[in-house]
């Protein structure tokens, strides 16, 4: 639900070569001290995690067509795009965002136990990195769920064609922090590789996560898809993506009723479209300023007006949206940031505005 196609200052901000010049890694890096993968003969069948590593680029267990592919060099150039892209950009980020988080956000709201991220799509990456210890993520999107691929016995130039749809897909998102909607609906609507599932389970295969469990479900009418996992000092996780409108003809009845079992949750919002300056989005704004203990949004997310009583804390700096917005700037959230002096900032870009310098981000508790 982004409409972020025609940003592209931010494509560009992101840089268009494929490789830097001596890229420099940071002390702390995850990914520093990752060796590139081993490719070699496999046998046996696939499993859940086998394709969650293929996905993400990383030497399959079992499977022999699977290893098969990973030899040739369209899968080779595939895994350096992929390994290059998290550990230059995204690993470093989901690192910043985790540290910023246990420093600024924990000790306000602690580990929430569930975060609902409407409008956040397959975004299950950036949800980790700033809400690291939860351990239920509520992606809430438009894009079809999907279901495990099952990419044995598939042709091999079929699957190996959706594997570059898929790093077209999650380019923006590994580079700058966000999908761009209208690519990846129509990168991920046929194929071996459709729907979102295939981008969950690659995230999780990037982080070096361990698949438990993957099941389709009905989320109150709408199809959705859950997957347990485990990431590595993290413990036991799962993600609940559901494919639904939330728009005001779209959220109701049963959906409205299935979200409501998971009351009480923390809300995130980043890169929202502004959809909830709109009175067509009126229910999913309602609902979450009923049921939510706390949100953490950028400006992108509930107008800032509709806070009036909740404690608020802020971060970055606010302005004005970028270009493609700019008919929602908010009078009174910048008149909060000029009220409370200088305020903590946030070291990486978030949503919309890419660098951490123009970064802003709200933290609301009831």
């Amino acid at each position: 639900m982004k409409r972020a196609s025609v940003l592209l200052l931010s494509l560009a901000l992101a840089g268009c070569s494929p490789t830097p010049s001596k890229p420099i890694i940071t002390t702390g890096d995850p990914a520093a001290a990752e060796p590139p993968p081993v490719f070699a003969p496999a046998s046996g069948t696939a499993d859940v995690n086998d394709i969650t590593l293929f996905l993400a680029g990383k030497a399959v267990h079992h499977g022999a067509s699977l290893s098969q592919m990973q030899m040739t060099a369209n899968y080779k150039s595939y895994s350096d795009s992929m390994r290059y892209r998290w550990r230059y950009y995204a690993s470093r980020r989901t690192l910043k965002q985790s540290m910023w988080s246990d420093e600024n956000l924990a000790p306000t709201i602690g580990s929430p136990g569930t975060l609902l991220y409407p409008f956040g799509g397959p975004d299950l990456l950036h949800a980790i990195g700033m809400f690291p210890h939860t351990s239920t993520y509520v992606l809430l999107g438009l894009e079809p769920a999907g279901s495990l691929p099952m990419l044995e016995g598939q042709d091999p130039g079929a699957v190996l064609g959706a594997l570059s749809q898929l790093s077209r897909s999650v380019d923006t998102q590994l580079k700058v922090g966000y999908f761009i909607t209208k690519d990846m609906r129509g990168d991920l609507a046929n194929g071996p590789l459709q729907g979102v599932t295939p981008i969950l389970l690659s995230t999780i295969g990037l982080m070096n996560g361990t698949v438990q469990n993957i099941q389709s479900l009905s989320a109150g009418g709408k199809p959705a898809v859950q997957i347990d996992f485990r990431i590595p000092g993290s413990g036991s996780k799962r993600v609940i993506y559901v494919s639904g409108d939330l728009s005001n003809s779209g959220f109701n009845g049963g959906y409205r009723s299935w979200l409501s079992s998971y009351g009480g949750s923390v809300a995130y919002f980043k890169a929202a479209s502004y959809l909830m300056h709109d009175d067509g989005f009126s229910g999913i704004r309602n609902f979450v300023l009923s049921n939510c203990h706390a949100v953490v949004q950028d400006d992108s997310g509930i107008p800032f007006r509709y806070y009036s009583g909740w404690q608020t804390k802020l971060f970055g700096s606010y302005d004005t949206p970028i270009e493609l917005f700019a008919n929602h700037g908010q009078a009174d959230l910048r008149a909060a940031y000029a009220a409370a002096g200088p305020v903590p900032q946030v070291p990486f870009g978030s949503g919309y505005q890419v660098r951490g310098s123009n970064a802003n981000l709200q933290l609301f508790k009831r």
